[in-house]
Order: C-alpha cells, then structure tokens, then sequence
C-alpha cells in the first residue's frame, strides 16, 4: 500500500509539472520549483509468501490418505507445513482430522512413495507413514 500511496504522488507531481510547464505563465515561478522538487520513486520489493518469509525451506510434499465409512479410499497432495501458521503437515493432521469410528487419515512423505497415484479409488495407503488418526486405521 506503501508503494501504491508514493508512486500515485509521483504521478500527481508529475502530472502538475507538465501542467505547470505548458503555456500558463500566470504561476509564480517559486511555486513552479516546489512541484519539481525531487520525488524518491519506491523500489520494488519482491513479493514473499509466508512460507519463503517465515517457515524457512519445505522438506517436500505429503500424501494424505482418509478412508471414510462407506466412501472409496481417497488421497491427496498436500505441502509439508501451513503457510499461516508454519506449523508442519503432520502436527496440524491429529486437530483437522476425523476421530470418529471407522475414519482414518494417514499422512506420509511423498518422496517416499514415488509414482503414488491419489486419483487412483480406491487410493492405495501410503508407505513410511508418519502420522495415523482416527479409530479405523
């Protein structure tokens, strides 16, 4: 917002500099130097998630597999931490996750399951499992 407030004044300056130039001699010329007055332009900083700025570098993605009474087995890709908290994958899995009888929700480094196919139903269970909750697992 910063950037977008000094770049809009840069432009308004502008803007009067150039009115201010044209033909209209009626301005006094001191005023005519304040509006030229030099104007810092903002440098452009690089955008940054969370994740680059905060939670430092991702050990990879992980696979989480959920099997859900009466449903197909299914799976998905997920990053390894929460970029609005930071916290890992596998910490956040037991507070977001199914508990009641029959739910099961796996979790597992993808770089441990090459080839691993979550579109596939019914999604086979990972391998190297890192984090199980739920009683039917």
């Amino acid at each position: 917002m910063k950037h977008t407030v000094i770049a809009a004044v840069a432009l308004l300056l502008a803007t009067l500099t150039a009115c201010g130039s044209s033909a209209d001699t009626s301005q006094p010329k001191s005023d005519h130097a304040a509006v030229q007055a030099p104007v810092k332009k903002a440098k452009p900083s690089a955008t940054k998630t969370p994740a680059q700025k905060d939670c430092g570098p991702s050990r990879g993605d992980v696979i989480t597999w959920s099997k859900v009474p009466g449903l197909p087995d299914s799976a998905q890709f997920l990053g390894g931490f929460n970029p609005g908290t930071c916290r890992s994958t596998f910490d956040d899995l037991p507070n977001e996750s199914p508990t009641q009888a029959g739910y099961c929700t796996l979790a597992a480094w993808a770089r441990d399951n090459p080839g691993y196919d979550a579109d596939a139903r019914p999604a086979k269970r990972p391998r190297k499992v890192q984090v199980a909750v739920g009683p039917g697992c």
